[in-house]
């Protein structure tokens, strides 16, 4: 269980490893390894300027989120956008005495939309499973859509496949998903079940690939409509804007 969380911990901070708040670097991370409960784990933080600075209220929950909140600062950066990403701290660390291990096997996801993942074939289709996990988010259909367009340009799908990431800009926050999603010159050709092909008309040659959750947005009504006012030239910035107050919604649930 260690192991696993502070993957996840290695996943996110790594992102960006510069805690922008206080100008502090973690140079060092250690996790158990090899599972010995006589064996350490720690973080080795640097400052590099001459002022002291105060870990007290410290937390592993709060660096996981502040280093995702910097990485997502850079991505709209390099999209050109000077949105800022708020950050607020306060969250708490299980220790491992009050952590029960075997609990956390209930608790593995069976399916995330957000990440592109579903675990196996089920009765239901995806996009179905993607209205569930929304609805225990607290998302509107806005929020789902916007969110799940910065998530694949992102480049955050589970085991890094390039499914419905319509961009060759990955990690910039840009409206590529909606751009490419709603433009009439590519085709959708079905591979499988829950696989396709996105095909230029004029060469036949495919583009990009995707599955049913990243097409429903382009064959919904609904979805569409939100789909569409995101793929404006025009709207640019209100995407990233947009997709900021969902980030910190998300970020922030805990609180609430």
């Amino acid at each position: 269980m260690k192991k696993t969380l502070l993957s996840v911990f290695l996943t996110v901070v790594i992102f960006s490893v510069a805690l922008a708040q206080n100008n502090v670097v973690i140079s060092e991370i250690y996790y158990n390894d090899s599972g010995s409960p006589d064996t350490l784990e720690f973080l080795e933080f640097y400052n590099p300027s001459n002022n002291p600075l105060s870990l007290a209220g410290f937390t592993v929950a709060d660096t996981i989120v502040l280093g995702g909140v910097v990485g997502l600062e850079k991505a709209i950066k390099k999209a050109g956008s000077k949105v800022k990403v708020p950050f607020t701290p306060g969250r708490g660390d299980a220790t491992q005495e009050h952590t029960d291990v075997e609990s956390f096997k209930v608790l593995e996801p069976l399916h995330d939309a957000f990440r592109n993942y579903v675990k196996k074939e089920y009765s239901v289709m995806p996009e179905e499973l993607m209205l569930d996990k929304a609805s225990l988010l607290g998302l509107s259909a806005k929020e789902m859509t916007c969110l799940i367009g910065g998530m694949r340009v992102l480049g955050t799908n589970y085991n890094d496949t390039k499914n419905g990431v319509f961009t060759d800009k990955i990690g910039v926050l840009t409206n590529d998903f909606f751009v490419h999603l709603t433009d009439m010159k590519y085709s959708w050709k079905p591979t499988g079940k829950n696989s396709y092909e996105i095909i230029e008309r004029k060469n036949n040659k495919v583009k990009f690939k995707a599955t049913r959750v990243d097409l429903v947005f382009g064959s919904n009504s609904v979805l569409r409509a939100y789909a569409e006012i995101y793929a404006q030239d025009d709207n640019k910035e209100k995407f990233v804007k947009d997709f900021v107050d969902v980030w910190t919604k998300i970020m922030n649930a805990n609180f609430s």
